[in-house]
């Protein structure tokens, strides 16, 4: 689905799913994100409260916190559209000239 660390391929390699069929398609997935993020912060802000903070004080602990928060945000990025994707894979078209020819040149059958 990837190509780097935020682009994206246009059609999946194997079977020629587009993978944004149409403008702002992956705008579902800031809701994605979104709930990933706090779900994210909320691990994040126990370990820090009940095993960071004793250790290193409050102001070191939210500090660990937003670095490790930080660091998380391109994984964040990735697994939201990655989600958002597999949600929406019912609406494949099967009819899809693009995703045909991918699967036929997967399998070596010659195009029509």
């Amino acid at each position: 689905m990837f190509r780097g660390v935020f682009a994206m391929n246009a059609a999946c390699p194997v079977c020629g799913h587009r993978f944004e069929r149409e403008t702002g398609f992956f705008q579902g997935a800031m809701y994605v994100s979104y709930a990933l993020g706090i779900a994210e912060a909320f691990v994040l802000a126990l370990v820090a409260m009940f095993v960071l903070a004793p250790r290193l004080g409050l102001v070191g602990a939210i500090a660990v916190a937003v670095v490790v928060h930080v660091a998380c945000v391109p994984l964040l990025f990735r697994y939201s559209r990655v989600i958002w994707a597999h949600v929406n894979i019912g609406t494949l078209d099967a009819a899809d000239p693009a995703r045909l020819a991918a699967v036929r040149a997967r399998d070596g059958r010659p195009s029509r």
